[in-house]
């Protein structure tokens, strides 16, 4: 599967709303003009009017309903009100901190969360792999005990399957594949890939990214795997080397990329102000999905 195939399966018939937080630049409306433009949202912007209003008419957005609001925090609250009433199919992230966006959805009594845990989940296309490959977790929960990696690990499957309409192939990525006591990553990764191979999936590790990617690498290495060269979904020992790996797709390999926040009531679109736009649009098509 590529992301045109993605975009394929979107349904024209019945767009979503998305309600985008404090939205001031270009890059943003110009993903959601064109998102707009094919009928996919229904968009619900929060922020300043002037600002909103000019940088729409600037990027030739004409159709979106504008809650004014005068700071990025009173936007996200009011953002949020509105999905809990049943206004707002999926929430953005626009020119609000990462902190500032998430700290109001994780309220208990007043926010977003089901009870689990928010996980970031890259979806890439790269020219140097044959199929989408997802990727977790490169920007939300920096301090990983077994526990937690499991819980990534859930929200990515969940994730994958209803993306991919079938169970992912997964791979627990470390430095190397035999258990080193000096590197915690690979007994973890042994332990989870047992646990999701219990439960039906093809799941392997440890595994280095070379294996993960290559199996001509697994066969020179004497490395029997059932999905190397084929992985789906690669779930990192930490944020830095997940991030790292996904932004030098972006950068050097100029990959098509889309992501998503899970564990909320809704799909959050958390993007860095510095995206493209059509990283915007990507997040924006894999939340309709």
């Amino acid at each position: 599967m590529r992301y045109k195939e993605i975009y394929e399966r979107i349904n024209i018939q019945s767009p979503k709303t998305i309600n985008v937080v404090f939205p001031n630049g270009p890059s943003i409306f110009e993903a959601l003009t064109e998102a707009r433009s094919k009928n996919y949202i229904n968009a619900r912007l929060y922020g300043n009017p002037d600002t909103i209003r000019a940088c729409a008419e600037k990027s030739g957005l004409k159709q979106y309903e504008l809650i004014p609001c005068d700071s990025p925090e009173a936007a996200i609250w009011s953002a949020i009100a509105d999905v809990r009433k049943g206004q707002g199919d999926a929430l953005m992230k626009a020119d609000i901190s990462t902190a500032a966006f998430l700290s109001p959805v994780l309220n208990r009594e007043k926010g977003l969360r089901k009870g689990q845990l928010l996980s970031h989940i890259a979806v890439c296309d790269s020219p140097g792999y044959h199929k989408l490959l997802f990727l977790t977790d490169g920007a939300i929960n920096i301090e990983l005990d077994l526990d937690r990696k499991r819980d990534i690990t859930e929200n990515a499957v969940a994730f994958c399957e209803n993306i991919l309409g079938e169970k992912p192939k997964i791979a627990f990525a470390a430095l190397v594949e035999k258990i080193n006591p000096k590197l915690p990553e690979t007994g973890e990764a042994q332990v989870l890939a047992n646990l999701f191979a219990a439960r039906g999936y093809q799941a392997e590790g440890p595994m280095a990214l070379d294996v993960i990617l290559n199996a001509d690498a697994a066969r020179k290495k004497g490395i029997v795997s059932a999905i190397s060269g084929d992985t789906d979904l690669i779930v990192f020992p930490n944020i830095t080397v997940c991030n790292f790996m996904l932004k030098q797709m972006i950068e050097l390999q100029h990959a098509p990329v889309g992501g998503l926040i899970m564990g909320a009531q809704v799909p959050l679109i958390l993007l860095s102000r510095s995206d493209r736009p059509s990283e915007k649009l990507n997040s924006i098509a894999l939340s309709l999905i």
